[in-house]
């Protein structure tokens, strides 16, 4: 493997400390996983029920997200990670974030299975939900072998904790099919920022195999945002009020699974929180603003969603004149020919006429 990273994959690291740069990683993690996919809201039929209407949004999105993901973003853990260059030097704090990470990836049965049965009926949804658990399962299997490698546990105590997990099942947060699609999108973002932002203590501490390792595994996390937040915006346009008041409920109810499941949460929380790379100061400004502004709402719905009136005429606002900007821009970029007389040869053949 060469320094550099491969040509396809995505660069989702900002740099320390600079707000604009924070604002710019969570900006890519928002958008990376649509690999070029104009921002619509899906397509539907123009016949049939709304749920009809639903899953044919549901498995066109499935569509595009398998066939990008197979175009661009699959990867192997023992082809595309620098292991040679795995460090013996990373810090404790940085090996107990892996380990924490590693652990919430375990409950992928639980997250797969009672999500599977939620979301049976739907073809779109099911069928993603078992390439879900397919690259989630990297995520846990890259995870572990890191820790292993760099000599900061042991086979036997990576199995040790495993057992510890044992006893823990992760149930279903919400109980209807529009409520977990909710959930998701936004514990997919947030998981996504978790990694970005510790993937710069490996890059500070020379780690070269794990910031690999996190670069391939928020890249993922960012295309399984996007499918969550097409979904959301497919209710958004055809229940918009169940839809907002939903939103509106999750992002109150938010949490995330590893505070349920992992035994002595509080503390690995408080170090996570301290590293910079994840805590409750984090949620509001960097998953549930930028999420509500992606979806691309009205202002009075921003605000039925629960976000605050100043804030949410901000991003509103915002929104109105990137609005404009566009259909300035593309004013600018249309000519306006007037048509001129068609000209005829003598045999009746038309001609082109030059316009200077």
């Amino acid at each position: 493997m060469t320094e550099s990273p491969s040509p396809r994959q995505p660069d989702l690291a900002g740099e320390r400390q600079d707000p604009d740069q924070e604002a710019a990683t969570v900006a890519r993690l928002l958008t990376q996983g649509r690999a070029g996919e104009p921002d619509e809201t899906p397509r539907a039929p123009r016949r049939g029920s709304v749920n009809a209407q639903f899953e044919e949004i549901f498995y066109e999105s499935f569509l595009k997200f398998f066939k990008n993901a197979e175009a661009k973003r699959r990867w192997s853990i023992d082809r595309d990670i620098p292991w040679e260059k795995t460090s013996t030097n990373a810090s404790d704090v940085t090996a107990l974030i892996v380990e924490s990470f590693s652990a919430v990836e375990m409950f992928l049965p639980d997250y797969t299975h009672r999500i599977m049965e939620l979301v049976r009926r739907s073809r779109g949804r099911a069928w993603f939900q078992a390439n879900w658990g397919y690259e989630e399962s990297k995520h846990s299997m890259v995870l572990e072998d890191w820790l292993i490698r760099s000599g900061k546990r042991t086979e036997e105590q990576v199995r040790a904790f495993e057992n510890d997990l044992l006893g823990a099942e992760w149930q279903l947060p919400f109980g209807t099919p529009r409520q977990m699609i909710i959930y998701t999108m936004i514990q997919e973002l947030a998981t996504g920022l978790n990694y970005t932002n510790l993937r710069r203590r490996a890059d500070d501490e020379g780690d070269a195999a794990l910031a690999r390792v996190l670069r391939w595994v928020s890249a993922d996390e960012s295309a399984h945002y996007n499918f969550f937040r097409r979904g959301v915006k497919a209710y958004l346009s055809l229940e918009p009020e169940e839809t907002v008041a939903d939103i509106k409920y999750v992002f109150e109810q938010f949490a995330m699974p590893a505070q349920a499941l992992i035994p002595d949460w509080d503390k690995r929380g408080e170090t996570i929180e301290a590293a910079g790379v994840y805590g409750p100061k984090m949620y509001l400004a960097k998953i549930r603003r930028p999420i509500l502004e992606d979806l691309g709402i009205s202002r009075q719905q921003l605000k039925a969603a629960g976000l605050p009136e100043a804030e949410a005429d901000a991003v509103a606002d915002r929104a109105e004149e990137r609005a404009a900007d566009a259909a300035q821009a593309l004013f600018q970029r249309t000519i306006f020919v007037p048509p001129g007389p068609k000209a005829l040869t003598p045999a009746g053949r038309r001609t082109v006429l030059a316009i200077p």
